[in-house]
């Protein structure tokens, strides 16, 4: 074997394992986690730290109003596909899961937006509503699209729940996500919230982008030209 390929057949397998694992989704870090309104006590910033522990998330406290909490992206997102994930898990406040929401984009600038505030926070910006599929929940509730992009929570109450689900965009350079949470008629006391006095206690907020296909088709490329090089070699 010549010296040139000892070195070729490392480097083959070193793209053959970084694009068999390119696949893996993305996680997005958020910072300055903001709301217009939060219930005292609770903190729309634990809903970024990790942790789901009881009594901790951003909690409404039962006011029949909407209200919005926002996230910067720590690096511009140029993604095409983010899934995410809402986690309505507080044990010790059972049925405090999110009724109705809806999540939207933005490309402004980090200053505009996203102030830290847990009361009153910067929530305003240019936001393009996202398109969601692939809704699932956990506990097996009914989540259904509205027309305005929004989504309903709908069935019996569990006890917690978690949704996931998708949406593409053709958005580059996302600074910031917004989630909303809506009054429904449909709701206990109108919402937003599930529990029976309208309230929710949102444990994580969470997001994972897609890599782009073009990328694995550019690994998957230069993997077939070192094996058919190698080929080459081994004839001569």
């Amino acid at each position: 074997m010549s010296r040139g390929r000892p070195f070729l057949l490392c480097f083959a397998s070193a793209l053959f394992v970084t694009a068999s694992t390119a696949s893996a989704q993305v996680i997005l870090t958020l910072q300055n986690a903001t709301a217009s309104f939060s219930q005292g006590g609770y903190s729309v910033s634990a809903t970024i730290d990790g942790s789901t522990a009881p009594n901790t998330g951003w909690a409404h406290s039962g006011l029949t109003q909407n209200d919005a909490a926002v996230y910067e992206t720590v690096s511009d997102a140029s993604f095409s596909t983010y899934n995410f994930t809402i986690s309505n898990v507080d044990t010790i406040n059972p049925t405090h899961i999110v009724g109705r929401f809806r999540i939207s984009a933005t490309t402004d600038d980090r200053s505009l937006f996203a102030d830290g505030l847990a009361n009153g926070g910067a929530v305003a910006a240019n936001w393009t509503v996202l398109n969601l599929t692939n809704l699932v929940s956990s506990a097996g509730s009914t989540l259904t699209v509205l027309g305005d992009g929004s989504v309903l929570a709908s069935g019996p109450v569990p006890s917690i729940d978690i949704y996931t689900f998708s949406a593409n965009t053709n958005l580059t350079g996302i600074t910031g996500f917004r989630l909303e949470v809506l009054v429904d008629a449909s709701l206990p006391n109108g919402g937003p919230g599930r529990a029976g006095n309208g309230n929710f206690v949102l444990s994580e907020f969470a997001i994972t982008a897609v890599p782009e296909p073009s990328t694995y088709a550019l690994l998957g490329a230069g993997l077939g030209m070192i094996v058919l090089a190698l080929r080459r070699r081994r004839r001569g």
